[in-house]
């Protein structure tokens, strides 16, 4: 069930219509709707999402051994996501006849992870009954992709048991529409025209790819992003207030900026559980350093298994170690568009490894290639018509479309809304695709 289908929008209604009865709205009706809406994904997804749940209870009853119940949280990740890579591509062992070859990634898993592991160090230090510990997991706008969202900032909110008022109401139905919108019209869109391309590269000259390359990094903000909204509007329908989790990441000035702005709750826990921990940027240069390059091949290797996973993350950890070096100054407010430039450039490229489906491919990519190719007419006229689409993220922030709704009447955009949603969900024929990071 994903949020831009007539399914979900069903769900969303019977969900905001419990959390409007004041006696229903608690912890325990938050983690029964989560249930319900987890158990659209399937038995075995529902069982190990059980499983990460009752680790986390019997932590609570102990609160002991904080390690070893993080390790049997990620225990599932383990064998689900990564034994394959482990065993056929670093071993070299033939795992064709092995349990784990056939098992699809359940939906979220590395997601919910690391909220279970961030419930664990939580409730180390803090009380909190076994209802509460399952409506933070099994809180069902951001259950499968985020925003990860810190135990001390959501729990409350939980406990609280607010209704939501009518304006939040008209504002999350609002946000909703946006992210529906963003995703259907722009996401799938491209989606549909790059995907056979990168599925046959061979076949495409150079050009052809590189402006699939210079797409896809459009696609993956907007059907992430797009996602997001409609995380953060299906929230504030029944009361809570997810974190935004992007803040026009391709207007950053450095790559450092970029994780900054970039998925930010996902950059938030790795600084929070990995970089703070290991020493943070406290410690000797040499020291800082690795915890970076540490903190990144993390980054890469939460996204997937795989050599192209793990080279994604180091290489963005070499240009962060690289500004780094090259001195604080050359960052400061001065060349703004050449740093903003130079900063998308690095970031669409580092994205070629994200998306190939091997690491082969990136050879194929790269047939045919020379400087000529960018010197293209057509090539440069694209790539200024991306950097107009970089441009009109500015208007697509948490901030920026709460002054636009404050504007219009509420009755009006609220019914445009509506239409849009209608709209969208009739257009993509009650479906679209995937969204890209459920795949995490």
């Amino acid at each position: 069930m994903i949020f831009s289908s007539l399914q979900f929008l069903l769900f969303w209604v019977f969900a905001f219509t419990l959390s409007r009865f004041q006696k229903l709205n608690s912890p325990l009706l938050i983690g029964s709707v989560g249930i319900i809406f987890y158990s659209f994904q399937g038995f075995f997804n529902s069982f190990v999402l059980l499983y990460v749940f009752l680790i986390t209870c019997i932590f609570n009853k102990l609160k002991k051994k904080l390690p070893l119940f993080i390790f049997l949280i990620i225990l599932p990740l383990l064998i689900i996501k990564y034994l394959k890579f482990i065993v056929r591509d670093l071993l070299k062992i033939n795992s064709e006849s092995l349990f784990f070859e056939n098992i699809i990634i359940p939906p979220g898993l590395s997601f919910i992870s690391f909220s279970a592991i961030a419930l664990l160090i939580y409730i180390k230090n803090n009380s909190e009954d076994i209802k509460t510990n399952l409506a933070y997991l099994y809180l069902f706008p951001q259950l499968i992709a985020g925003p990860i969202v810190e135990p001390k900032s959501l729990i409350p909110q939980i406990k609280k048991n607010i209704l939501a008022s009518f304006e939040n109401i008209f504002f999350g139905v609002f946000l909703f529409s946006i992210g529906i919108s963003i995703k259907i019209f722009l996401a799938d869109s491209i989606a549909n025209y790059i995907d056979p391309i990168f599925e046959n590269l061979q076949n495409y000259e150079f050009k052809t790819r590189l402006a699939a390359l210079f797409l896809f990094s459009q696609q993956i903000f907007f059907d992430f992003n797009g996602y997001t909204l409609m995380a953060l509007g299906v929230g504030k329908t029944i009361g809570i207030n997810l974190p935004e989790n992007f803040n026009k990441p391709y207007l950053s000035t450095s790559i450092s900026d970029f994780w900054k702005r970039w998925h930010m709750t996902l950059s938030n826990w790795i600084k929070n559980y990995i970089y703070i921990p290991l020493g943070g940027s406290k410690v000797g240069k040499l020291r800082n350093y690795t915890n970076i390059f540490i903190a990144m091949i993390i980054s890469g290797i939460w996204h997937g298994a795989g050599y192209n996973f793990i080279i994604w993350g180091l290489l963005h950890a070499f240009f962060i170690f690289f500004e780094k070096i090259l001195n604080i100054r050359f960052f400061e407010k001065r060349f703004q568009v050449i740093k903003i430039i130079y900063s998308y450039l690095i970031v669409t490229f580092l994205w070629l490894f994200f998306r190939v489906n091997e690491i082969n491919d990136i050879r194929f990519f790269f047939m045919d290639f020379s400087f000529f190719n960018f010197l293209n007419v057509q090539v440069l006229y694209f790539v200024l018509i991306i950097f107009a689409f970089n441009y009109l993220q500015k208007y697509i922030t948490l901030n920026s479309l709460n002054t636009t709704f404050k504007k219009i009447n509420k009755i009006f955009i609220t019914s445009m809304s509506l239409i849009l949603i209608t709209v969208s969900i009739v257009l993509a024929k009650g479906s679209s695709q995937k969204f890209i990071y459920f795949n995490f």
